[in-house]
């Protein structure tokens, strides 16, 4: 497990902006969790059978169709999905992953 300073470096973000997405993944996911896991047979087990862990779930729910920014508006989250130079960050499900778990 990752420290906040060690997912920043990793990225090109700061550690206020891993402390931010973490903060609006878990806004985002207590108020969509229970409609996600609906759409999965077995409720939490078949949601977590089919992303392999709690981790990858939360993350895959909260960023796909740009939830975290329709959940915090007010919030500065355009470093999630896109670059300092503008192109899109292809590896934002891995930086929402190892947000939620650094420490």
């Amino acid at each position: 497990m990752l420290t906040k300073e060690q997912v920043a470096q990793s990225f090109g973000i700061t550690e206020q902006q891993v402390i931010d997405l973490r903060r609006a993944m878990s806004r985002t996911w207590s108020n969509c969790c229970y409609d996600y896991i609906d759409c999965f047979p077995g409720g939490v087990e078949g949601a977590l059978r089919a992303h392999g862990t709690e981790t990858a779930m939360i993350a895959e729910c909260t960023l796909d169709a740009d939830r975290v920014t329709t959940f915090c508006p007010d919030m500065e989250l355009d470093f999630v999905y896109k670059l300092e130079d503008g192109s899109w960050r292809s590896d934002c499900i891995k930086m929402a992953e190892a947000c939620w778990d650094a420490r």
